[in-house]
């Protein structure tokens, strides 16, 4: 079964609407897409504004290929998204003319880059920013901003430099990763959105470009384990054929692309091709925690993500069988009902080769859970297996602590760890579910 739909365009001012989600190659990491009634254009790089700034220099910035469209002939357009501030994100040479010829279009930044996207173009009542971990509605679909590290993850006192959006609505998901490269967390914040689409760049990265200032991006062997990672029904590689010092030969690709295996329909974009991905009816996001006794930390999480989710399927399981039929640790029983949580029902159980099938998200709490859970699952298993401690903090190898044995002061510090993951867990797990998202 084919997930992505392909049909040739005659132009980008052309691209028809319609359920689910489509798409057009502006070139770049630049996309218009038509989803839940809206059409939105990221990162859109439609001028000369580098050739000019680099000509004469190392990198001249000359284009391989000419903008698709003038930026004031796009029309229609209801947001502009700008995952990050280099000029081919959020481009001097594109915002104003795209906002000239759309008065009612707002524009989508990091917060961290708002004065930059005030001095490219943006009105200050036209703007809106946003963070990694929060939420934007965009009047038909749902906005969610990701952490993205363009070689690093880089913060300010105002946020994440670099980001990705994670866009819900009209049936679908999609998820642009602004320029990145793998890191831990990565994958884990986008597996409760169960992505349908992902636009990952594949240009790659090496030491010459690093040294010369131009910070790279996945490989296309990355994107590929990225989609896959997070279960993506399709993805798009993009992020090449503008600039010959920074590209990826698309023969080259595909050549590579043939010797892989990826569960997802996996394309190099191509311009005057639109690009469509049907809605599907799925159940709510299910979710099973294991860590090794089922007694301490996996009933807490499941019990915060009962109370947080109610109408989803969670549970919790054990890796050995030293408390199957138990109740949980009673330390943990106390803290948790000290923070509203019960978890008197709760009986421990030993994780199964079934669950793999069984759930979509499968989450240890350390290096031990997760060794064993990769050792056990079968090669057919559809569960994304993940850190629950990476939804607490992205870039980093989280793991969450065993309490057996440990002072109630222990017991309530890893509550309130988990109890931070789950609250994001859930917050993502219900964007992923708005606008007319029905799930089988």
């Amino acid at each position: 079964m084919t997930n992505l739909e392909t049909r040739p365009l005659a132009g980008v001012d052309r691209l028809e609407t319609g359920d689910g989600a489509t798409l057009a190659w502006l070139g770049q990491a630049g996309f218009l897409i038509a989803q839940g009634g809206l059409r939105i254009v990221i990162d859109a790089y439609l001028s000369d504004f580098l050739a000019e700034k680099y000509r004469g220099t190392r990198f001249p910035h000359t284009r391989m290929m000419p903008p698709v469209i003038a930026p004031g002939a796009l029309t229609g357009i209801d947001w502009l998204l700008c995952t990050h501030g280099h000029t081919d994100h959020m481009d001097p040479g594109t915002i104003p003319a795209l906002l000239a010829a759309n008065p009612g279009a707002r524009v989508l930044a990091p917060r961290a880059e708002r004065a930059r996207a005030i001095e490219r173009g943006t009105p200050e009542d036209r703007l809106v920013l946003i963070d990694a971990g929060e939420t934007v509605d965009l009047g038909g679909v749902w906005a969610t901003a990701t952490p993205a590290a363009h070689e690093d993850l880089r913060r300010t006192e105002d946020g994440y430099l670099f980001l990705g959006y994670v866009l819900t609505g009209g049936g679908v998901t999609l998820w642009h990763s602004g320029d990145t490269i793998p890191f831990p967390g990565l994958a884990e914040w986008l597996m409760p959105f169960r992505v349908d689409l992902t636009l990952l760049p594949v240009n790659g990265r090496d030491a010459e470009r690093a040294e010369n200032g131009v910070p790279g991006n996945l490989t296309l062997e990355e994107a590929v384990a990225l989609a896959d990672a997070i279960g993506a029904r399709a993805m798009l590689g993009h992020h090449f054929g503008l600039f010959d010092f920074n590209t990826l030969d698309p023969f080259d690709g595909a050549r590579r692309l043939a010797g892989l295996s990826p569960r997802a329909d996996v394309l190099l974009v191509e311009v005057d091709t639109a690009y469509h991905i049907p809605p599907i009816v799925r159940a709510p996001l299910s979710v099973l925690i294991v860590c090794r006794g089922n007694i301490c930390r996996s009933p807490t999480a499941d019990g915060i993500l009962r109370a947080a989710l109610p109408g989803h399927r969670i549970d919790s399981a054990a890796i050995m069988d030293w408390n199957v039929g138990k109740p949980p640790h009673g330390e943990t029983i106390s803290v948790a009902a000290g923070q509203g949580i019960g978890l008197n029902t709760l009986v421990a159980r030993q994780i199964q080769e079934t669950d793999f099938e069984e759930f979509d998200l499968i989450l240890g709490m350390d290096d031990h859970n997760m060794a064993a859970i990769r050792a056990l699952q079968p090669a057919t298993g559809r569960a994304r297996i993940g850190r629950l401690g990476a939804f607490a903090a992205p870039g980093e190898e989280t793991s969450i602590i065993d309490p057996w044995g440990e002072p109630r002061a222990t017991f309530e510090a890893v509550f309130d760890q988990i109890k931070t993951a789950c609250d994001r867990l859930a917050q993502f797990a219900r964007a992923g579910c708005t606008i007319n998202r029905e799930r089988k």
